[in-house]
């Protein structure tokens, strides 16, 4: 969920408290899964701003009913966790990766945000070499759980990291990962080309290669580049990289802005080197005077 929703959350809790009267835990309201009835308190419906914002725009909401894609065990454990205040998500310790997923989601587009933050919390613990591909997949078309498909790829990204040491540059002949990445959408590239384990010039590398199998993408070249940190790279690197996008044809509106994002870098390289000499400078005026 976004910082917006989560706003418009916190206002829906205090509009739905006062409107409904639900100071207290012992109002009953009843969800309806799968044909099935689960009783529950007023503690499970201000978990979720979704529960809330329909107890409010709603006058009859008794049973509210919860989506097919939602199990009836889901959400027996979400009442039954949000009933006993098990925030830490104890319920869950012992579960499989596949119904963590599948809870995650659920959390997620009920909205019960707090939920939500615990059990990314232990998805994100348990994503190993071995099993990254499945939480990706799982979250990857999820607007609400963007970290998790993130972290998930953290895996992949360590691996083009140790697969690129010692190399100048990441050829699609040495690169085994390239099966997986090239088949990315582009949104999906660009959380992956945020990784933190990926250095600036590898990032150049995989969008390299992942453009030589999407140039249908062309246009969105450019806001990949953007999230390419120029100012930290050697003038000559810099120079290599507009000479190559240069050959990708992707239009001299957009090799004009690239020029200008190379630009933009070079100025902001230049305030931080001064920045970092005039505290150079700094220390050893200090110290020559022993401070």
């Amino acid at each position: 969920m976004s910082t917006s929703s989560t706003n418009i959350s916190t206002s829906s809790i205090n509009m739905s408290t006062s409107s409904i009267n639900m100071s207290t835990s012992t109002t009953n309201f009843t969800l309806l899964v799968h044909g099935k009835l689960i009783h529950c308190t007023s503690r499970v419906i201000v978990s979720s701003s979704l529960f809330l914002d329909m107890v409010e725009l709603v006058e009859d909401t008794n049973p509210i009913p919860i989506p097919a894609f939602i199990s009836l065990q889901i959400m027996l454990d979400l009442v039954e966790m949000v009933e006993k205040d098990d925030w830490e998500c104890a319920h869950l310790i012992l579960v499989s990766l596949e119904y963590l997923l599948d809870f995650l989601i659920a959390v997620d587009f009920l909205g019960c945000e707090r939920l939500k933050s615990v059990v990314e919390e232990i998805v994100n613990n348990k994503i190993t070499e071995s099993n990254w591909k499945k939480v990706f997949h799982y979250t990857k078309d999820i607007p609400g759980l963007v970290n998790t498909t993130k972290n998930s790829m953290s895996p992949i990204c360590t691996r083009l990291a140790e697969l690129a040491k010692g190399k100048d540059s990441l050829s699609l002949e040495c690169d085994s990962c390239q099966q997986e990445y090239t088949k990315y959408s582009t949104g999906t590239l660009k959380l992956m080309l945020k990784n933190d384990n990926l250095g600036v010039w590898l990032k150049f590398d995989i969008l390299r290669n992942w453009y030589f199998e999407n140039r249908e993408a062309k246009g969105e070249i450019l806001s990949m580049l953007k999230i390419i940190q120029f100012k930290e790279l050697e003038d000559s690197k810099v120079v290599e990289i507009r000479s190559e996008v240069k050959t990708w044809n992707i239009g001299e509106d957009h090799e004009n802005s690239l020029n200008e994002l190379i630009e933009t870098a070079k100025k902001e390289k230049k305030k931080l080197l001064e920045a970092r000499m005039n505290g150079l400078e700094y220390h050893f005026f200090l110290a020559m005077h022993g401070m």
